[in-house]
């Protein structure tokens, strides 16, 4: 069955998780993490409009060891698409007006006429964004235009914006997927009652080490180590959130406090200068951040990994703060246990937060 989409820009329609389908009730989504399903005719996507969807949604993840893509992008004939294949988390149907193929015809029958006249005249409205729409908990995005050329100009001008919406879920699933099993709300409490900051820590994560303004949390397994290290000290200047001041901050801190073997203290961890660490600023719950991707190693280069972090100041208190997640899983894809790591990250709060929410 195919469902006629009205045109929106930028524009989310929430239908009901209790919207019914051929008389029954939608069934869940499902998909792998990070997993989208395309659809779009077969020859673009071997062309110019499929480059430019595999450089939105397949760039190599910066700060990883080895190349993985941003999302894994499953493509779809259109004119193979089947109630199993609709039942996908993330779905993407792209499409321009100028050709005439079956498969083109069969993305153009989504449309109503009247979305396709405004299309035509309007060449800004290149995006509609449905929730629910064959299966629940789905979010399907539409990208459309009048010609290729128009809807590449749109996706490229547009492409932080288009990773961010399916980065953007990614985290909320991930944040209800860490904490729908126990919380280890005592570490929270503990930090704090004695650091004034809290992270939400999930199952599995222990405190592994401890100073006046240094904590080390860890979740160790046989294959995956996971480990999150918050740090802070007297806040002076706008210098101290340089890229560069901070990663010669968090080689201090690392080099005293964190070591592959603690009983030998010359296996201390430092960052990898040999590939850039890549800085962008954002924000962690409204405070203005600046985030770090980039790779470790020990010392005598028996181990090493990717690590992801944020500096935030804390003007009550007068703090920076340096927050990382840092993972040695060797041999392993990377790019969904970082996005973990971001995610956990997501969650630090200071205090003064906390007073202003309550």
């Amino acid at each position: 069955m195919i469902k006629r989409i009205t045109l929106g820009f930028i524009t989310v329609l929430f239908i009901s998780c209790g919207t019914q389908r051929n008389g029954g009730l939608l069934a869940p989504a499902s998909g792998d993490w990070g997993e989208i399903l395309l659809v779009m005719d077969s020859t673009k996507w071997a062309g110019d409009l499929g480059n430019e969807i595999k450089a939105t949604f397949q760039p190599n993840v910066e700060g990883l060891p080895r190349a993985e893509p941003l999302f894994t992008i499953r493509y779809i004939n259109p004119l193979k698409l089947n109630g199993v294949l609709k039942s996908s988390r993330y779905m993407i149907f792209v499409t321009s007006f100028q050709s005439q193929t079956r498969q083109s015809t069969q993305l153009k029958n989504y449309f109503t006429s009247e979305s396709i006249g405004t299309i035509m005249e309007d060449s800004t409205r290149f995006l509609h964004i449905n929730e629910n729409e064959f299966a629940k908990g789905q979010k399907v995005m539409y990208l459309f235009g009048k010609t290729d050329r128009i809807l590449i100009k749109n996706i490229r001008e547009n492409r932080k914006s288009l990773q961010g919406f399916f980065n953007n879920q990614e985290q909320i699933r991930m944040l209800s997927s860490l904490f729908a099993a126990k919380e280890v709300k005592g570490i929270n409490k503990h930090l704090l009652d004695k650091h004034q900051f809290t992270l939400r820590s999930p199952f599995g994560y222990q405190i592994a080490d401890e100073r006046e303004n240094f904590i080390w949390l860890r979740s160790f397994g046989a294959e995956i180590d996971k480990n999150i290290f918050i740090s802070y000290k007297n806040y002076s200047s706008e210098d101290q959130l340089k890229p560069e001041s901070l990663i010669t901050w968090r080689d201090e801190i690392a080099r005293q406090y964190i070591f592959e073997d603690p009983k030998r203290p010359q296996t201390f961890v430092l960052t990898e200068k040999r590939i850039p660490v890549v800085s962008e600023i954002t924000n962690i719950n409204k405070h203005y951040s600046v985030e770090l991707k980039g790779l470790w190693r020990t010392n005598n280069l028996s181990m090493g990994g990717p690590f992801i972090s944020y500096s935030l100041v804390d003007e009550e208190l007068n703090r920076i703060y340096y927050i990382e997640g840092f993972l040695y899983s060797p041999g392993k894809a990377q790019r969904d246990l970082v996005r973990e790591l971001e995610t956990i990250l997501s969650t630090f709060q200071t205090e003064s937060d906390l007073r202003k929410t309550s």
